[in-house]
């Protein structure tokens, strides 16, 4: 009877460290490069490292402990992408200013982006004019 209960909640925790990881690989890279052109620092490398290995073992460590030899069944299957869906569903909601979550969030990345690799330097921040057609760096 605790059978499904265990493996939907096996998946629900394996669906977080994935998505983990994979933010963690995501930022492991852009660090890399940003070292690479001396834009960012070690550190940034190695928050990133542990940003994406320490799920990553969890991950390993999880599917060494369940014993998933004869597969996943439905109930991990669907565990797996709730945490998914609920990072969705919170980037599709309402910000006050009436933007989605979600946009803001990616504005905030693509910053943290550009200035871990280095954008913008050269252009003073373009004054807040991106692209060719508005008299930024583009």
């Amino acid at each position: 009877m605790m059978q499904p209960w265990l493996e939907f909640g096996t998946g629900l925790l394996m669906g977080g460290l994935a998505l983990s990881a994979c933010w963690g690989l995501f930022w492991l890279v852009i660090g890399v490069v940003g070292f690479r052109r001396g834009t960012c620092s070690r550190q940034v490398l190695l928050n990133a490292m542990a940003a994406s290995g320490v799920p990553l073992v969890m991950v390993a460590l999880l599917l060494w402990l369940s014993g998933m030899a004869q597969g996943p069944g439905l109930p991990f299957v669907g565990g797996l992408g709730v945490v998914p869906l609920v990072v969705v569903g919170f980037g599709l909601r309402r910000a006050p200013d009436g933007q989605l979550a979600g946009a803001h969030m990616l504005a905030g990345i693509r910053h943290l982006r550009d200035r871990l690799l280095g954008q913008h330097q050269a252009c003073s921040g373009c004054s807040g004019g991106h692209g060719h057609g508005s008299g930024g760096c583009g």
